[in-house]
């Protein structure tokens, strides 16, 4: 066992409750929309519900709120948010079931993209979200001050027992997330040789919870995690270092995502899009126009998923946001024809 001293220092709808200051008020417009004077009349929905998918991190809870808070009250939709893992998004989609989903890593969605989108044609590219994110290691910044070497992957092809648990044993310890992710992190480790054991935690949640307890007790932890994502302001995190992302595992992870065996890179980078129901546009030209229209920025999304992680209801998360923030999205209202 290396010897080191590791000093000690580390969503259901609810009511929307509308403050009487703020710049969405609820009104009559056209089919129950259009609380704002935008000075333009934004185009109404149809009469079918909207089904949009939230996806297992706070982020995609974020976005779905916001949408569906000014769907509702400009443009009279009915919005439902299903909670759905991202590997079952795409048939979903394709199926009918689910109409749009605002937040597709691609990273991990080749073989989707491939098969639903520029294959059966069921699902349609639906614009960039204004994001661009990226999955890799990640440990605390005291971690590599302490042993630099485990700022890159080479550190942890021996000597990584510092990260060990009871679980692992004499191998180090690589948390992993919720299993519905889009991983390659077991395939990597074989890959590349490293002394290290995946040990899932199940969800955001828990991975935050295992960060939490490591940092308060100055002790060594390596986990999948992403950016952009509002607890990145709160810990300060070192990516570690992984072989650069090339053609190969590009292949890797369009052939064979499930196994990806020989996958031995880094994570994509990420260029966040949404994605709907081919028949949308067609069934809802309004809510298909308004989903291509909304995009917003990383700065945007952690300010609500902050708030909804501390406790706020989303729904109320995401009006606050939108009270201070109405020139962002009354650029995404279609204009009544």
């Amino acid at each position: 066992m290396k010897r080191h001293l590791w000093i000690v220092a580390t969503v259901a709808t609810a009511s929307l409750v509308l403050a009487s200051c703020s710049d969405v008020d609820e009104g009559g417009g056209e089919g129950g929309g259009g609380g704002t004077d935008t000075g333009t009349a934004a185009a109404q929905c149809g009469d079918e519900t909207i089904v949009i998918a939230v996806n297992p991190w706070v982020g995609a809870e974020a976005n779905a709120n916001v949408t569906k808070v000014v769907m509702e009250q400009e443009m009279g939709c009915t919005v439902e948010l299903q909670e759905i893992n991202e590997s079952a998004q795409f048939p979903a989609m394709a199926d009918g079931d689910v109409d749009a989903t605002l937040e597709v890593w691609p990273s991990g969605h080749a073989k989707d993209r491939e098969d639903y989108i520029d294959g059966t044609g069921e699902v349609v590219d639906g614009g960039e979200l204004g994001i661009i994110g990226n999955i890799g290691w990640f440990t605390p910044s005291y971690v590599v001050e302490q042993d630099p070497q485990f700022a890159t992957y080479e550190g942890f092809e021996s000597d990584a027992d510092v990260f060990a648990t009871a679980e692992t044993g004499d191998k180090g310890r690589f948390l992993g997330a919720d299993t519905t992710y889009s991983i390659f992190d077991e395939a990597i480790i074989e890959s590349l040789g490293l002394d290290l054991e995946v040990v899932y935690s199940g969800s955001e949640t828990a991975s935050l919870a295992a960060l939490d307890k490591a940092v308060q007790n100055q002790e060594p932890i390596l986990m999948y995690w992403w950016t952009p994502q509002w607890a990145n302001a709160k810990y300060d995190l070192v990516e570690v270092e992984l072989p650069a992302f090339d053609e190969e595992c590009e292949q890797i992870a369009l052939d064979d995502p499930d196994v990806a065996a020989g996958y031995d890179c880094d994570y994509a980078e990420d260029v966040l899009y949404k994605a709907f129901n081919a028949d949308l546009s067609t069934n809802d030209p309004a809510a298909f126009e308004f989903l291509s229209n909304f995009q917003w920025t990383a700065d945007d999304q952690n300010e609500v998923a902050l708030a909804i992680q501390d406790g706020t209801d989303p729904e109320e998360a995401a009006q606050a946001w939108l009270d201070a923030n109405q020139d962002v999205w009354q650029a995404w209202l279609p204009a009544a024809s």
